[in-house]
């Protein structure tokens, strides 16, 4: 009797000590992850992120800051914001006006911006843009691919005219409002191209070479919160491959956050989805693993930024690029 009684006892006190701990456990910690941008499937990794449960295993609560703010990386060097969606452009541009943010990982391993205009509009080379009307949103990545493509092809940016037409690329150019626009190459195109609309692109790669749109956030960010940084890190990269390895279940994650497209619209999406889950791996991150990016190919489109004219400074790699955080 008296053994019975004893396993009685432990059984409640073990009982007991697991509600003192739920009651003790820490709340999820709120971070801000500014997008720079409206929800779309692009973002599908930190979708897929949430919907798994994968930010709440690391105890975090991320909210998603669609305001296409400018100043986001000001904001996140400043710790107004906690982390941001930028272009490693954005970052060395950044960098070089001595606003200190730290690029963590990659999301695109490939740059995707490309000038893309309709098959019918004769524009197959850079050199046929002289005298053309480029639409896009005047900052940004976007801006700064296209100063980059007209300087390696030796056109003046006075010999085109740059439209801010903000993100209306695909009614701009069936409008015939431009002769041109500036997107991503699994954005628009593959939309143009399910509307039946053929057209040329000439992409950022065939003339530079600077790695794509990845996870950032300040230096006092990381040298404060290290454990939060490697938090948000490995929920992001499983995130990335859970999406690559369940791209059906990834798209329907994503159409919960996109809830007024048509059917229409959902295959677009979908053909975009799979466009971009192409550019997120590349040799390197095959041998090296998803996230990663090659610190050389850093330095040397850091190098012909400032050959070019983009950044008035460079800076030391290491400085900017941690990938210290991936597992």
């Amino acid at each position: 009797m008296k053994k019975y009684l004893a396993v009685i006892l432990l059984f409640l006190l073990v009982v007991a000590g697991g509600l003192v701990y739920f009651r003790q456990a820490k709340p999820a910690a709120k971070v801000t992850l500014a997008m720079t941008y409206i929800p779309n499937v692009q973002f599908a990794p930190w979708y897929v992120a949430e919907e798994k449960g994968f930010f709440r295993e690391e105890g975090l609560e991320v909210v998603f800051d669609y305001r296409m703010d400018i100043d986001a990386l000001q904001l996140v060097a400043a710790g107004k914001m906690d982390f941001a969606i930028a272009g490693g452009d954005q970052v060395l541009i950044a960098r070089a006006q001595e606003i200190p943010v730290i690029y963590l990982m990659s999301l695109y391993a490939e740059f995707p911006p490309a000038i893309i205009a309709k098959a019918e509009s004769g524009i197959k080379t850079a050199q046929d843009l002289k005298g053309k009307k480029i639409g896009l949103p005047l900052y940004g990545t976007n801006l700064m691919a296209v100063k980059a493509i007209l300087k390696q092809a030796g056109i003046a940016e006075e010999e085109v005219e740059l439209v801010d037409i903000g993100y209306t690329q695909i009614p701009s150019l069936l409008e015939d409002k431009v002769d041109a626009v500036v997107g991503f190459s699994n954005n628009e195109p593959v939309k143009l191209k399910a509307m039946g609309v053929e057209v040329t692109q000439l992409k950022s790669g065939d003339y530079f070479s600077l790695v794509g749109h990845g996870l950032i956030t300040g230096a006092t960010k990381v040298a404060n919160e290290p454990e939060q940084v490697a938090k948000l890190v490995r929920a992001s990269l499983k995130g990335i491959a859970y999406a690559l390895a369940h791209p059906d279940e990834a798209f329907e994650i994503c159409l919960k956050h996109l809830t007024e497209l048509g059917e229409e619209q959902k295959a677009q999406e979908r053909e975009v989805l799979n466009a971009s889950m192409a550019l997120w791996e590349n040799d390197y991150t095959r041998k090296h693993g998803l996230g990663r990016s090659a610190p050389e190919s850093w330095a040397a489109s850091q190098g012909l930024m400032r050959e070019l004219g983009l950044i008035a400074r460079e800076t030391p790699v290491e400085e900017f690029l941690n990938q210290s955080f991936i597992p």
